[in-house]
């Protein structure tokens, strides 16, 4: 392990004040306070949660800065007009006035409410955390952190949290926090940094309301690497009761810390998914994992999945890889029958390769049970469906996946592919023109597109899709 500086910065390293912001990024406070609602500015602010009581990081601004270099530099505001000053201290002074006389009927509403201002924030995106580390290697760790978080707000039965594939597909993305919240129908953004340094852990949360871009709460957390399962619990109940969405299950998947380092590699290289190079990484990161730990449920569930995967992207035999994701799978619910990962695993193997549809859906209904959220869970259940013929119902299955997960790939794909099953040759064009519009590299759902117009029996259009 690199030997980084410790994730506490010197005392020149703190910024304590706007003005100090402003001075170190030369321009004015106005100017400053604007990027931080516009532009994600990192600048914390204290508990007790004063208006001017914020405070920023050197090292956070400058890679901020660094991020900004490919994008034109927000244009500060121009200072008011000499006539204008005059007229805003009378407009200052009107406001104190008129603030003194309404500040007892706010008062009176905000105690006589049932329900305070952010009572209608019901669902969330959690964005990849940013690595701050120095040598920026830390990118499987930030990642991994932002999995937890997600999977953990997905297990509470009252917010709906978007899924890790449609919230990666922002990483790196400079993006309003308001177009990425109307894009993925959500009232809330939570976003972050991870600075690791040995053992010591510096992560920085913040969530921001997706109507006006403002900041609801913020917090920097500083622990050590031991404590990365108690930090993960802290910020989810946190964002659950911001959410007013009640208690964050607890689970702590393995004590071995190296363990849970190989586990995380191993989830980077799936999610890759480039086969068969990534998911062969991702099962040998798994076995180490194992090899650390053989109780960690996890690892087999992943390795469960990577096996598998290596069967669904025809790159390998079923016969070659599917028993050794099913021995996996299986090893991973005796483990833990707690974990809905082991149980979706489980079920993935019953359904493609045993053809043992029920069963597949009752691990498929425990795994939903034990983490409702889980828009890869509701997939597969939506597949089960289909087995069985239940046309119908997988549709309005995969329509909540899609709900839980709106940019997943695979999701639009195979909306698609029901519609044409279900005879809904208009709407299946229809939803996939959408589609291609949203993944325009994506070469799948032109012929789906196709395939809908040569179905419906107009073959010069499907000939024409073919063609572009």
């Amino acid at each position: 392990m690199p030997d980084y500086p410790a994730p506490d910065p010197p005392a020149n390293d703190r910024l304590d004040s706007w003005k100090e912001i402003a001075a170190y990024l030369g321009r004015e406070v106005r100017t400053v306070q604007g990027w931080e609602k516009s532009e994600a500015l990192p600048v914390h602010r204290h508990q007790h949660g004063r208006q001017g009581s914020v405070y920023a990081f050197k090292p956070e601004l400058d890679a901020w800065r660094e991020s900004r270099k490919s994008a034109p530099e927000p244009a500060p505001e121009p200072p008011p007009p000499p006539a204008a000053k005059s007229r805003r201290t009378q407009i200052v002074a009107a406001a104190i006035v008129f603030a003194a006389v309404a500040s007892a009927g706010l008062l009176l509403w905000k105690n006589s409410s049932a329900r305070s201002a952010d009572s209608g924030i019901s669902s969330v995106v959690v964005l990849p955390f940013l690595d701050m580390s120095p040598e920026k290697n830390q990118e499987y760790f930030s990642d991994g952190l932002t999995e937890e978080i997600i999977d953990a707000l997905s297990r509470v039965p009252n917010v709906r949290v978007v899924a890790r594939t449609s919230a990666f597909a922002f990483k790196g993305a400079n993006k309003d926090i308001r177009e990425i919240g109307k894009q993925l129908n959500v009232n809330a953004v939570l976003e972050g940094s991870v600075r690791k340094s040995g053992d010591q852990l510096r992560v920085t949360a913040q969530l921001n309301r997706v109507s006006d871009g403002t900041h609801l709460w913020s917090r920097t957390y500083d622990r050590r690497l031991q404590d990365v399962f108690a930090v993960q619990r802290e910020i989810s109940q946190a964002i659950a009761d911001q959410l007013r969405a009640g208690q964050v299950p607890a689970r702590e998947p393995t004590k071995d810390l190296e363990a849970y380092r190989l586990y995380q590699e191993g989830l980077y290289f799936f999610n890759q998914h480039q086969p068969p190079e990534s998911y062969e990484k991702a099962i040998e990161r798994y076995k180490l994992a194992i090899e650390r730990d053989p109780k960690f449920a996890l690892a087999y569930s992943g390795m469960a999945d990577a096996y598998a995967y290596l069967a669904e992207m025809s790159v390998r035999a079923p016969r070659e890889v599917m028993p050794k994701a099913k021995e996996a799978a299986l090893k991973a619910v005796a483990l833990d029958d707690n974990s809905a990962e082991a149980h979706t695993s489980l079920a993935t193997v019953m359904l493609d390769y045993d053809w043992d549809t029920e069963g597949a859906q009752r691990e498929l209904r425990r795994a939903m049970e034990l983490n409702p959220g889980s828009g890869y869970t509701h997939h597969w259940f939506a597949h089960s469906l289909e087995a069985q013929g239940r046309l119908e119902e997988a549709m309005k299955e995969m329509r909540a996946a899609l709900d839980l997960d709106p940019l997943s790939v695979p999701i639009h794909w195979d909306i698609g592919a029901q519609l044409l099953g279900a005879g809904r040759y208009e709407e299946a064009a229809r939803f996939s023109t959408a589609s291609a519009e949203l993944f325009p590299k994506v070469p799948l759902f032109p012929y789906i597109i196709a395939d809908a117009y040569f179905l419906k029996g107009d073959e010069a259009t499907a000939h024409r899709t073919l063609e572009q």
